[in-house]
């Protein structure tokens, strides 16, 4: 067991350093300061509630950063590349193709993690600078722990989407389709809310409660984002949810990735490199 984790790390080494030598995460770090430097804009063009539209808008930012590192950068890395054959190395050495994957899926998570603490640094200095300028009755709150809890709800979704993008690149080949499935999981998940309360708001409920059942199974497949969204709690004056609420969310969404590393793993396991 000491000898995989030591395999892990080595390797999830190697996909942090290349990661750094190709400059991703510094350009996708300036792009986000060009928008988080524009969050200071919101003192002068919103009259009223600016510190929860800034937060929003950091948050946000953050959030559009990640994602471009998740479908620019770790699609290429996990999608299996015949040309490269860098598959094969790898496993011509004393790996298996279980700790390859946890390596690539661990050392992708690290950079994400990374990217996300600059970031949440740089939001957190910008939402501080405008409190400091404007009165009090326009930025009337700013809670550290809601922002870090935010900010961890926020990763947490990433870290669901990378587990996926490690799934399908265990099933398909090429980077494209990877990428164009990756986006088409993240929509559903998106819409699949929306069209659970339109269906229970435009039909009966006797007539609703078997298509009501699939869509509630659906929701394992394609998890509600919006459980781990807690960007509104960091600048508002709103009830503060229970501690199950808080953390239900994020031990459901461990368990979730568990899963679909583990589906993952199996499916590397018996994949034919050819």
């Amino acid at each position: 067991m000491p000898d995989r984790f030591r395999h892990i790390a080595a390797l999830a080494r190697l996909v942090i350093l290349d990661g750094l030598r190709s400059h991703a995460l510094i350009g996708l770090v300036l792009f986000a300061l060009a928008g988080t430097s524009c969050g200071l804009l919101f003192i002068d063009f919103i009259p009223r509630d600016i510190g929860r539209a800034a937060n929003d808008f950091l948050f946000a930012t953050t959030w559009l950063t990640g994602f471009i590192f998740l479908l620019f950068h770790a699609v290429q890395v996990m999608a299996w590349d015949a040309k490269r054959g860098a598959l094969h190395s790898f496993l011509a050495r004393p790996i298996s193709r279980t700790e390859y994957a946890l390596a690539l899926y661990s050392g992708l998570a690290v950079l994400l993690l990374a990217l996300n603490v600059i970031l949440g640094a740089l939001g957190w200095g910008v939402l501080n600078i405008i409190k400091d300028s404007v009165e009090i009755a326009y930025f009337e709150n700013l809670s550290l722990p809601f922002f870090l809890l935010a900010a961890a709800g926020l990763y947490w979704i990433q870290m669901i989407i990378l587990s996926v993008i490690l799934l399908f690149s265990s099933v398909v080949r090429g980077s494209f389709p990877v990428l164009l499935l990756t986006l088409c999981y993240y929509f559903i998940c998106n819409g699949l809310p929306v069209v659970r309360d339109s269906f229970k708001e435009g039909v009966a409920a006797d007539q609703s409660k078997a298509a009501d059942v699939l869509l509630q199974w659906l929701t394992a497949i394609f998890p509600d984002f919006s459980w781990l969204d807690f960007k509104t709690l960091a600048a508002s004056t709103d009830q503060i949810p229970s501690p199950a609420q808080l953390t239900m969310p994020f031990a459901q969404a461990t368990l979730y990735i568990a899963i679909v590393l583990w589906i993952a793993c199996s499916i590397y396991k018996r994949r034919d490199l050819q």
